[in-house]
């Protein structure tokens, strides 16, 4: 029976490349779906940074808004003699224009003097730029922030309007009117990381609704904005009762990247070689059909390794080695510890990729633990004698910050224990009172300079600290002695809410 044939072709060998390229087109739809998870996964942690970095930006700087709140209630309201402390204030500070009295909602005074002449009797009970949230602050008796908008002083700023309440002579609470903290714009965000999101192949920008003429105003956005035909992932923040909007995108969309035309290509053309293939000899449709196999292995291998790219660098490279090595050598010499080493080193990257995605930055104690004693393990098993780690913790689960606990047991084995002669012991204990858990870890290892960490800014340490005070109630308790050893203590309040 003769076959039937399409031109030059046989239909069997049309069918087969065409099977050839619809699956090789499924494996590029997969690795499509699997970078934009990624993508996405990677712009929702740069949203979260640029959220934190924005707010503790502005925070560190409103804050200054309590010393003059707190001042006004020792004078009574009087701020004649507030000169002194305004200069102490605002000393090698330059990003705050100035800070303003406001007795009754009319700024009386302001400090400096000196460029700032011009908003004296500047009446914030009336319409005009930033007066809303003035009004606003007063109404809820709340930090409010206005801005960015023009000043009457000149140039752009953001402020931070706060009211202040007295007590009369009745010991009832009064209300004394407005302090205001202004920060110059765009100066204030001169460090902001959103400049390094190009870097990264990616397009961010932050507005808000202007409350003054209900436009969209763009506040920060890096140097090479969000393409006009992209698709944008929004997210919202909400900082001192305003509402700003966070964009991302690519810079390149997903149908504009070459790889992606080079690996259609390749499948077109590794069909076209299917159907000659089976036109050809049995030998030849073998050789071909090992090319094709051959692609798709290589196609395989380029989805795991986006699956893994952001596993491999969320840990410590030298770790990552070491422990591959401790392994490959314990798999000739103790099969049984290398089986139990996989195992603690699958839970202790499992943790730290679970951990970048966890809702509001959140795990559960028994979570976090069991990464722990998976990395101390991994160190017993690697130091032998020279490590004992002991944990005195109750069968208790709770809400914390996630990477809070493992980073300070990391620096207790690795600056504690391992550079010191000996080795020594890590410990891990859990108390609570009625409204807190205490986590305390000590080491009698090395120990440090408290000061001189602190200048140096150990970014260990200070990225735990950033964690930890997002949340209300929580704190970082650290204390060491050179050749002595370090104990640090964090609190979580047992009712987890994050600040602003």
């Amino acid at each position: 029976m003769k076959k039937r044939t399409i031109g030059r072709f046989h239909r069997p060998a049309i069918g087969a490349g065409l099977a050839t390229l619809a699956v090789l087109l499924g494996l590029i739809t997969l690795y499509q779906l699997q970078q934009d998870r990624q993508e996405k996964l990677q712009m929702k942690y740069i949203a979260q940074t640029i959220e934190a970095e924005t707010y503790e930006t502005l925070v560190n700087q409103f804050d200054k808004s309590r010393v003059l709140e707190g001042y006004l209630i020792e004078t009574g309201g009087t701020f004649d003699s507030f000169g002194p402390i305004a200069q102490v204030l605002l000393e090698d500070n330059e990003a705050i224009q100035n800070v303003l009295f406001a007795p009754g909602g009319i700024v009386a005074s302001a400090f400096p003097a000196e460029g700032n002449i011009d908003t004296l009797g500047l009446d914030l009970n009336s319409s005009g730029q930033g007066n809303w949230e003035a009004q606003e602050a007063i109404r809820m008796d709340e930090l409010f922030m206005a801005g960015p908008f023009e000043l009457v002083e000149g140039g752009m700023g953001i402020c931070g309007r706060l009211p202040v309440y007295l007590e009369n002579e009745a010991g009832e609470q009064t209300y004394w009117g407005l302090v205001s903290v202004t920060l110059r714009y765009p100066d204030i965000f001169a460090e902001h990381p959103i400049y390094q999101v190009n870097e990264q192949g990616f397009a961010c920008r932050v507005w808000r609704i202007n409350p003054d003429d209900g436009q969209k105003q763009v506040i920060l956005e890096t140097a090479e904005p969000i393409p006009a035909d992209t698709k944008v992932l929004r997210y919202e923040l909400q900082m001192f009762n305003a509402n700003w909007v966070v964009e991302l995108a690519a810079l390149v969309p997903w149908y504009r990247r070459p790889m992606l035309w080079i690996l259609i290509l390749c499948s077109v053309g590794a069909g076209a070689l299917v159907t000659f293939g089976v036109e050809s000899d049995q030998e030849i449709r073998r050789m071909r059909a090992a090319e094709a196999e051959q692609q798709i292995r290589h196609l395989r291998q380029e989805l795991e390794l986006e699956q893994t790219n952001s596993l491999i660098h969320q840990i410590s490279t030298h770790f990552f080695y070491h422990t591959l090595n401790a392994l490959q050598a314990l798999i000739v010499l103790k099969p049984d510890a290398a089986y139990k080493m996989a195992g603690d080193f699958s839970r202790y990257l499992r943790f730290n990729v679970d951990a970048i995605t966890a809702s509001g930055g959140i795990v559960t104690f028994k979570q976090e633990l069991r990464a722990v004693r998976a990395y101390a393990d991994i160190n017993r098993e690697q130091l032998g004698d020279r490590l004992e780690v002991v944990f005195d913790v109750p069968d208790v689960d709770f809400r914390m910050p996630a990477l809070t606990l493992q980073p300070i047991v990391e620096n207790a084995i690795i600056h504690g224990i391992k550079p010191k002669v000996g080795g020594g012991t890590v410990s891990v204990d859990l108390a609570e009172d009625v409204d807190h858990w205490y986590i305390t870890v000590r080491d009698d290892g090395q120990g440090f300079d408290l000061a001189e960490a602190e200048k140096n800014q150990s970014v260990g340490l200070l990225n735990v600290r950033k964690r930890i005070e997002k949340f209300q109630g929580c704190d970082l308790w650290i204390s060491s002695t050179p050749g002595a050893g370090t104990t640090v203590v964090l609190i979580y309040r047992k009712v987890l809410k994050a600040k602003g």
